[in-house]
């Protein structure tokens, strides 16, 4: 491929995570090919999709970007005859995710500190709570009747042996603008809805989806006078031992062309 200024890509990513996870009722979501072709049709950007699925929310401004760290690490053989090594092998890998939370949302602090529990609001009769998926200001079934609260997220200690909250995590960037119907199209699994060269409108966009991420680092907000308060997280991708998944265990980059419908 010949040198080009189109393939130099700038500006941030819509970062969405998954409603459900690993350990409640709602399920962390599949990500099989027939799942991804839902979230991105080849009419539609996969963000426009993604803010009308139920199955995913946007977490909303990010500060910082997101930042994607592939770290493997490789063992040595020595032997005597030469000074370095004669062989490598990689022995371990490591994903990681990090950014930054701007909008101090009661759900980004769930996501954050990598808690199961659903945010709670009180219903509108004030008489008990219920799971609130994405909280909405002024929702209707949150209720104003004095000293209820409107929302609570339970900060739970767990217990010995609790496994980690897995969720999916998809983010929606710029793709190289050279990109074009050249995509292809044969596995559904990494390239979905490639678009036509007889379209005069035509979108491009990188997804990245990593079927399993865990919040395991350590965070910490401030709630000071003269700047915002930010949930910073690094999630810590995990492979999926799916059969269906085999090579691409933690999940796909998508360079993808939709035809734009206006």
């Amino acid at each position: 491929m010949a040198t080009s200024t189109k393939n130099i890509l700038v500006g941030a990513a819509s970062i969405f995570v998954s409603v459900g996870n690993s350990s409640n009722d709602a399920g962390r979501p599949t990500t099989k090919s027939t799942d991804l072709a839902t979230l991105m049709p080849a009419t539609t950007s996969a963000r426009s999709a993604l803010l009308g699925s139920s199955t995913y929310r946007e977490v909303g401004y990010t500060n910082t970007g997101l930042e994607i760290s592939y770290e493997p690490n490789y063992g040595e053989v020595m032997v005597d005859q030469l000074l370095d090594a004669a062989r490598l092998f990689k022995q371990s890998l490591k994903v990681t995710l990090k950014t930054e939370l701007t909008e101090a949302t009661l759900e980004n602090m769930q996501l954050s500190w990598g808690q199961l529990d659903y945010v709670y609001g009180v219903n509108s009769s004030g008489t008990a709570t219920q799971a609130i998926t994405t909280l909405i200001p002024n929702d209707s079934t949150v209720t104003t009747v004095a000293d209820s609260p409107a929302a609570t997220l339970k900060m739970s200690a767990g217990a010995l042996g609790d496994a980690p909250v897995e969720r999916v995590l998809v983010a929606v960037g710029q793709a190289p603008a050279q990109i074009g119907s050249s995509v292809a199209t044969t596995d559904a699994g990494t390239a979905i809805g490639a678009g036509s060269t007889t379209t005069a409108i035509r979108g491009k966009e990188r997804v990245y989806v990593a079927r399993r991420v865990v919040s395991i680092d350590t965070t910490a907000h401030g709630l000071k006078r003269d700047s915002a308060t930010v949930f910073p997280v690094s999630f810590r991708c995990l492979p999926d031992s799916d059969p269906s998944y085999s090579g691409m265990e933690y999940g796909v980059v998508i360079d993808r062309v939709y035809n734009a419908t206006y």
